[in-house]
C-alpha cells in the first residue's frame, strides 16, 4: 500500500429509515455512521475488511471505547462526509478519531473509536499483526502530521488540515 498524503473521507447520504419521530437521524444511528466510516476506512488504507480478517486469518478488532459528541442534527436531505484518522496506533489497538460533517462543512458529530486486536479462538489481545503495521504507522503518521500543521510532510497534507472537514478531526488528536 502506498503512503498516504491524505485524510480518509467516507461519503453517505442518510436515509428516510434512519430518522426518528422528530424527523432528524436517530441518535444511535451516529456511531453506525461512524464505524461503517471506520470500516471503509479499513478496508482502503489497510486492505482488509473486517469480516475477512474474522473470517480468514481468525483475528477480530473488537471495540473497546466509543465516545462521540453530537453537534448538529442531519435529515434524509443531508450527505455526511465522514473523516477517519487513526489518532493512535499501540502494541494491540488502534484509536480513530471520527468527525462527519455536512454540505458547507457544519459539524454534525465527532468522537473516538478504540478497537484492539484479538485473537478469536481466545479472545485475548494480540500484538498488531506485522502485515499491517506498516500501512497502520503510516496512516498513524499521516494524522500526527495533520495535527501538528507545521510539521506536515506535504503541501497536500497541510493543504488538507486547513479544510473544514480534516481540521476538527486534526483538532481531537491534539
Amino acid at each position: 500500500m502506498s503512503k498516504p498524503t491524505e485524510p480518509f473521507i467516507h461519503r453517505r447520504r442518510i436515509l428516510w429509515g434512519e430518522t426518528d419521530a422528530a424527523r432528524i437521524a436517530y441518535t444511535a444511528r451516529f456511531l453506525d455512521f461512524a464505524m461503517e466510516a471506520a470500516e471503509a476506512w479499513m478496508i482502503e488504507r489497510i486492505g482488509i475488511g473486517w469480516y475477512e480478517l474474522n473470517v480468514d486469518h481468525g483475528l477480530g478488532t473488537p471495540f473497546v471505547n466509543v465516545s462521540l459528541d453530537f453537534r448538529s442534527p442531519v435529515t434524509p436531505r443531508d450527505e455526511i462526509g465522514t473523516t477517519v484518522l487513526l489518532a493512535r496506533l499501540g502494541g494491540s489497538s488502534l484509536r480513530h478519531a471520527v468527525t462527519g460533517r455536512a454540505a458547507g462543512g457544519r459539524l454534525v458529530y465527532e468522537g473516538t473509536l478504540t478497537s484492539v486486536f484479538v485473537d478469536n479462538a481466545t479472545m485475548r489481545p494480540i500484538p498488531v499483526p506485522g502485515r499491517f503495521r506498516a500501512a497502520l504507522e503510516a496512516e498513524a503518521a499521516l494524522a500526527q502530521a495533520l495535527a501538528t500543521p507545521g510539521k506536515a510532510a506535504s503541501a497536500s497534507t497541510q493543504a488538507a488540515s486547513d479544510r473544514p472537514e480534516v481540521s476538527s478531526t486534526c483538532a481531537a488528536l491534539r
